[in-house]
């Protein structure tokens, strides 16, 4: 009778995991796998730290109980009074997605409590921090690329659709003191109203290419570079079988693409001659592009503002959940090579390039 008491005794004493068939050595494996995880006391000594939290940041397994937990950490003065303000908050509510920097490695943290004691439970989040920089420096590289545009947009408009109507006005004012003796200025300033008409149609035409609703996607890119490479005496060589009943969408992302691509050739590339071939087969789109410029290394010029472009056709094509390739090098000119699917699903359409 007193065996079978005392065995009772400890099975009401046992673990809750025990109920589920787990035992407390499945349980501590378990721990070990897991995020970094720390408990420490009201002195901030630790008192328990899986084998994750010590090969974080203590590079091996030996053993931290005892040890104060901002001795391991060492943190700027800024992150150690943000972390004891948080372990003081827990005591209230839960503290989460919280943050430290040790070096150069970020680290996210939730602290709460059980019993006497004070968890932490931390993650490394480096990763994230460098997405985050790198949207955040792209959002301001956008800002800034939308004041360049005003910028222009405004001396485009001052100096010549502006002086060109002022030209008109001062005709027209000529005419109407003396229409005998300027009768010639009246036709002169039509001749300008017209010019500043023009003038106007290219700037929205570049804003939103209205040809696309009107002529279609290849007249649209064919028109386009005629007006872009022949001032330039560029030889372009354009291979294009598109549908005319493409979706607005796709149309507006490719045209925009080959303006991208097309003002490369301009801006940098020193091209004389450029072949653009554009193809719809089954269901996807091809688009290759290659010109025989001075080239560039892609690295370099993205890490400088004037690689904006190039991430300007890059954000586009994965908007369509596309694929883009480039490949250049000083000196042999460069190659686009874009690939469109005309399904969301892009892995059972778009073949790899």
């Amino acid at each position: 009778m007193r065996n079978l008491k005392l065995r009772n005794q400890k099975l009401r004493s046992s673990p809750p995991l025990l109920e589920f068939g787990l035992s407390p050595k499945f349980f501590l494996n378990l721990l070990k796998e897991i995020a970094p995880i720390v408990a420490i006391d009201d002195q901030r000594n630790i008192l328990f730290a899986n084998e994750s939290f010590r090969k974080e940041f203590v590079g091996s397994s030996r053993s931290v109980i005892g040890k104060n937990l901002f001795r391991i950490f060492s943190l700027n003065p800024a992150d150690q009074e943000e972390m004891e303000s948080n372990i003081n908050l827990s005591k209230k509510s839960k503290v989460q997605n919280q943050e430290f920097r040790k070096q150069k490695t970020y680290y996210g943290y939730s602290v709460f409590r059980f019993g006497e004691s004070i968890g932490i439970i931390l993650k490394n989040i480096t990763e994230n921090k460098r997405l985050e920089k790198k949207i955040a420096n792209l959002h301001t590289k956008l800002l800034q690329s939308q004041e360049e545009e005003r910028i222009r947009l405004s001396r485009e408009l001052h100096d010549g659709v502006g002086q060109t109507i002022l030209a008109a006005k001062l005709n027209f004012q000529a005419f109407n003191r003396n229409p005998k003796i300027y009768e010639a200025q009246f036709d002169t300033g039509l001749l300008l109203i017209d010019k500043a008409s023009q003038e106007l149609r290219d700037i929205y035409t570049n804003l939103h290419p209205s040809t696309l609703r009107e002529i279609g996607l290849e007249a649209a890119i064919r028109s386009l570079s005629s007006d872009l490479f022949a001032p330039m005496e560029i030889e372009a060589d354009l291979e294009l079988n598109l549908k005319p009943n493409l979706r607005p969408q796709i149309a507006n992302q490719v045209f925009r693409i080959v303006q991208e691509i097309f003002q490369n050739v301009i801006k940098h590339s020193q091209a004389k001659k450029i072949h653009l071939k554009i193809q719809i087969k089954g269901k996807q789109l091809s688009l290759d592009a290659k010109d025989n410029g001075i080239g560039f290394q892609e690295r370099k010029v993205r890490a400088r503002s004037s690689g904006f472009g190039l991430e300007n056709i890059r954000r586009r094509v994965e908007d369509l959940n596309g694929k883009f390739k480039i490949e250049s090098s000083t000196g042999n000119g460069t190659k686009f090579m874009i690939r469109i699917p005309f399904e969301k699903n892009k892995s059972t359409t778009l073949k790899k390039i």
